[in-house]
């Protein structure tokens, strides 16, 4: 009886031993100075992200951001010196600057979000000149990658507003028509906001497009890995007028996620203008799908991926490494409640080293139900002979019937 007891709690011992097999560390590369960091994660460190800490060499957690859209609260800004109205080539125009709230400067935030208030007749589409003045300078133009343009194609949609740079005192947007007229600037809106998915793309991944069986009109373009997808570069055999492809993500082949699209491409030569770039809301995915109607040819698709990135502040030259695999180490604070990240993207990215067993890690921690699950068959059929060796012998040890003299 006592071997089998000795057993149970050998057997309830090995239900609540820690594996720390699964602990990886992967050193950072040094800071080159003192400031906020940023480290992009490869696709390896985005599946393990849940439970990561950034500690230094003495194991110590420092407190960090994951960069994403909606991470710093907007801000209304107050408009000056607005002037709307028609420029010498009959285009039009608005002029603006922005009042700072008090104790802000110029980029507090690292976008503008313009919102405007447009008067034009559907159908039309326009794009955006934008320039910006810095102090006691002239106008510099904004020249993205892909070209900005708004427009209006009711009752398809709309589309009337539009990402700057927060990096001037004033701004100028003139509108040229590429389709029908250009509406007319009524008033505008502006906030300030840091997002990060709205910054450049940092990879643009090309693929081998191939027909969908089954699926008409339908291409497929599969990845290598699974990336964090953000957008598409779909350019279009021309001519081809503005049009909204059906497109889905997936991180497998057969389960299918649609994706939020609300972006219009279009190639169109004889007007001097075309449109590839859409944007998509940010997910992990391998498989990407793309429906487009009768007639529309693709000529090229690029995936475009921009990796979760952590945020941290580094000291010029400490050893820092990324913890995964593991529970995360709560590092004291909140970095939240900082008012702004001006030079989140003015500093190079850090990178990330290869993996390495992890001394300093923390090895989850599971509730014992979740622990002695794997054992409980087991422990059941030894619980069940216990009682059963014990039934026995009291059996075999019970008093004897009296016998007649």
């Amino acid at each position: 009886m006592k071997r089998a007891a000795l057993l149970l709690l050998l057997l309830l011992a090995a239900c609540a031993r820690e594996d720390r097999a699964s602990l990886q560390r992967r050193p950072i590369s040094p800071a080159p100075a003192n400031g906020w960091a940023r480290l992009p994660l490869d696709a390896e460190a985005q599946r393990r992200l849940q439970g990561a800490w950034i500690g230094d060499a003495s194991g110590r957690s420092l407190p960090f951001l994951e960069a994403r859209e909606g991470l710093w609260e907007t801000r209304l800004l107050p408009l000056e010196n607005l002037l709307t109205g028609k420029d010498e080539e009959g285009r039009p125009t608005v002029e603006f600057s922005l009042r700072l709230p008090e104790g802000w400067r110029v980029g507090e935030r690292e976008h503008l979000r313009i919102e405007l208030d447009l008067d034009g007749r559907a159908p039309w589409v326009a794009q955006v000149q934008a320039e910006r003045q810095r102090e006691r300078g002239g106008f510099i133009a904004y020249d993205p990658i892909s070209p900005l343009h708004l427009y209006d194609l009711s009752p398809s949609g709309n589309r009337r507003s539009l990402d700057l740079p927060w990096d001037g005192e004033r701004y100028r947007l003139t509108l040229l028509a590429s389709q029908g007229e250009a509406p007319r600037i009524r008033g505008l809106s502006a906030r300030a906001e840091t997002r990060p998915e709205a910054l450049e793309t940092e990879l643009a991944m090309d693929g081998v497009l191939t027909p969908e069986p089954g699926r008409p009109r339908t291409w497929r373009l599969t990845l290598p890995d699974t990336q964090r997808v953000v957008g598409l570069d779909l350019l279009l055999a021309p001519p081809v007028a503005p049009l909204r492809p059906d497109i889905r993500l997936s991180e497998g082949q057969e389960d299918y996620r649609d994706s939020y699209c609300n972006d219009l491409v279009w190639n169109l030569p004889a007007l001097n203008t075309k449109s590839s770039r859409i944007a998509l809301s940010p997910i992990q995915a391998k498989t990407l799908t793309f429906t487009l109607p009768e007639g529309a040819t693709p000529l090229r698709v690029r995936i475009l991926v921009r990796r979760q990135t952590l945020i941290f502040p580094a000291e010029a030259g400490q050893a820092y490494a990324l913890h995964l695999g593991g529970e995360a180490k709560p590092a004291p604070g909140s970095l939240g409640a900082l008012p702004a990240l001006r030079a989140l993207t003015a500093t190079r990215p850090l990178s990330l080293g290869a993996a390495e067993p992890d001394d300093q890690g923390l090895p989850r921690r599971e509730g014992a139900d979740l622990r002695a699950r794997p054992w409980m068959p087991w422990i059941a059929g030894l619980a069940l002979l216990m009682l059963g060796a014990a039934a026995w012998r009291l059996l075999q040890t019970g008093p004897k019937p009296d016998t007649p003299e």
